[in-house]
């Protein structure tokens, strides 16, 4: 995030609150002016901008999306092109070697740009204010590298702008980034979340964040967030760097698109303010089961399906199990990943008796099968190893707990560049916090939840 030069951290704590995250064509005034012109909108910036660019051809006829599939009105892009990126996107050579930056955005946008599920599209450049650009432009700059790298970029100042001026209804906005961002003086580093919620604070109230995480290989200048040890680190770099792409957004919007044009990267990710969902599910009373119990809510016939469980005989040597079908298709990956839903799916109830003892994705016997577990990407079983007294309502929950990776990811000291990004966790926090109270399904909350009981025959 940062070139040769930064904007002081002790000036901007000084100015006003209006202007505290904001500098030149950044400032708050640009956003209020955009917002206050009737005829603009968060998708047309005001003249002191540059305007969203018209849909390009590809864009403008979209095919139509079959039954269910998911729309998306308009998608921008934000690519950051400050003197630190330029390791990620290097000047092609003879050689014409590329790093995996280039290859994996450069897929990325190529993917984005043919996928008619988008029926607008919009390619910026962020130097000291976001630029228009074209897809062609934009995927030139990724792989033949920035020609002319901005001196410095403030992460805060980013969000505020892409966050209050292009998020309107059915818009998904992406920032590709490194995302360091620190303050001038050591001792401001402690604020860096309060700089982050604040950045945020104005954004539209069903706001979302899904975080994504890769590294890739680096080939120039590395300038470290706390330059007062090392100024920059010429000839870089021996160990991948990390980079990221946030994705913003009305929270139902950017579930959709996490499921969808965010399906299949390699790389780590997390999700901030996505709305629980309400999956499609049910107790399968034939699939993978043992011991004697049946579906009360649906009866003993064959195949049947509910959520009431009724236990003949169940003993710790003899236990009773039941699975539970789930389509989760329409969750992010994280959440569609069995080891991830094996240490994290809880089943909460006043019993001891029952809990979660396998989760797995569905095999393609199972989808082939042609029997209601053909209907569910996942199966959760349960274990009940007594014989319950009276009706005991649980419930299936997946808590949106923050990622272990993100710790593992953040340094105090990026002097020495390596696979971990300067305050992560920190500027994570502020984002956190933010989202934590405006709305159910947020990291306080839970990614999903199932009702279930279990009950005497």
């Amino acid at each position: 995030m940062f070139g040769p030069m930064r904007i002081s951290f002790f000036v901007r704590h000084t100015l006003p609150a209006a202007a505290l995250l904001l500098a030149g064509c950044y400032s708050r005034s640009d956003i209020d002016a955009g917002q206050s012109d009737k005829p603009s909108s968060p998708e047309a910036p005001a003249t002191q901008s540059p305007a969203q660019p018209a849909p390009s051809k590809a864009a403008a006829k979209p095919a139509t999306p079959s039954t269910g599939e998911a729309r998306f009105p308009r998608v921008n892009v934000f690519l950051e092109v400050s003197g630190s990126m330029q390791g990620f996107m290097p000047a092609s050579g003879a050689d014409a070697r590329t790093t995996q930056f280039q290859q994996q955005v450069s897929e990325w946008l190529s993917g984005l740009e043919r996928d008619q599920r988008v029926a607008q599209r919009g390619y910026f450049r962020i130097a000291d204010r976001p630029l228009t650009d074209s897809y062609k432009a934009l995927s030139e700059t990724v792989r033949r590298g920035i020609s002319q790298p901005a001196k410095s970029t403030s992460i805060p100042a980013i969000l505020d702008t892409v966050a209050n001026r292009y998020l309107g209804e059915g818009t998904v906005s992406v920032i590709i980034s490194d995302f360091i961002y620190s303050p001038e003086r050591a001792g401001d580093v402690p604020y860096i979340n309060t700089d982050i919620a604040d950045a945020l604070a104005h954004s539209r109230q069903d706001l979302a964040v899904s975080v994504y995480g890769f590294t890739s290989d680096f080939k120039g200048t590395y300038y470290p967030a706390m330059k007062g040890r090392v100024g920059k680190v010429p000839n870089c770099c021996a160990e991948p760097i990390p980079y990221y792409m946030w994705v913003l957004g009305p929270a139902e919007l950017v579930g959709r698109f996490d499921a969808t044009l965010m399906k299949g990267l390699q790389g780590e990710q997390a999700h901030f303010g996505l709305p629980a969902l309400e999956v499609p599910n049910s107790v399968l009373s034939r699939f993978q089961r043992k011991g004697s119990w049946f579906v009360a809510d649906a009866g003993k016939q064959a195949g049947a399906g509910g959520h009431a469980v009724a236990i003949e005989e169940a003993s710790a040597q003899e236990p009773a199990e039941f699975v539970v079908g789930l389509d989760l298709a329409q969750l992010p990956e994280l959440f569609q990943a069995p080891a991830y839903l094996q240490k994290n799916l809880a089943l909460r109830g006043n019993t001891t008796e029952a809990k979660v003892v396998k989760v797995e994705a569905a095999t393609e016997a199972a989808k082939r099968s042609g029997g209601p577990e053909a209907a569910y990407t996942h199966f959760v079983t349960v274990r009940v190893t007594g014989k319950p007294r009276s009706k005991q309502d649980l419930t299936l929950a997946l808590p949106a707990a923050r990622p272990t990776w993100v710790e593992k990811w953040t340094t105090t000291d990026d002097s020495r560049p390596g696979s971990q990004t300067f305050a992560l966790s920190r500027q994570l926090d502020g984002l956190q916090k933010l989202l934590a109270g405006r709305q159910a399904g947020t990291n306080a909350a839970d990614v999903l939840r199932v009702p279930l009981s279990v009950q005497p025959d």
